[in-house]
């Protein structure tokens, strides 16, 4: 019986293995393809206290001049990038119970730009334990338009926005699935 139970173990063993191994591979990646976990970046903000990671082939862009509130700027390609902002707007204690206040905060801030179309109403999400909602929405017309992914995140009297572009707009559905993941990476409370 001592053997049957060996047997069972190794066999788990392995198979853990070999799940755990396909797992790594699906993880970021800059085009869908399968990158080692070793591949990414964790970017640390350490005003804001959050992080994120993404792809090691992306490359950091630098910073407009002027643009105090810019934490990151990534970018995979000229269709695909990200800018990730922390902007103090003193909203106090945003929880999810209480996020349906700062929407018409959030639907003001992108109402700004009359270029910018809704693809669907904003979903409430939470990244990282912190409450904020994401937009989907394009910009622009033919080449100097895009779409954006853009989540607005409210911690601790701070507003942290990241924002994922495709370029052209019809990139959007193709790379939003590398933008999730690369969201999904967002840590709300680093120390």
């Amino acid at each position: 019986m001592n053997r049957k139970l060996l047997v069972v173990v190794i066999v788990a063993a392995v198979l853990a293995l070999v799940v755990g191994a396909a797992v790594g591979r699906n993880l970021i990646s800059p085009d869908g393809a399968s990158a080692p976990r070793a591949d990414v970046v964790r970017f640390k903000d350490e005003v804001s206290k959050f992080s994120i990671a993404y792809p090691a082939s992306w490359r950091v862009l630098p910073a407009t001049a002027g643009d105090g509130d810019l934490s990151l700027r990534v970018a995979r390609d000229d269709a695909a990038s990200m800018q990730v902002r922390s902007t103090v707007v003193g909203l106090e204690n945003v929880t999810k119970q209480s996020l349906p206040v700062v929407k018409k905060f959030t639907d003001d801030l992108l109402s700004e730009d009359k270029r910018v179309q809704l693809l669907k109403q904003p979903d409430p999400v939470e990244l990282g334990g912190v409450p904020g909602y994401r937009y989907r929405y394009t910009y622009g017309e033919g080449a100097t338009g895009g779409a954006h992914d853009h989540y607005f995140l409210f911690k601790d009297r701070r507003m942290i926005q990241l924002v994922f572009q495709a370029v052209p707009a019809t990139r959007l559905a193709e790379l939003e699935s590398t933008f999730q993941r690369i969201a999904g990476t967002f840590e709300g409370d680093i120390t």
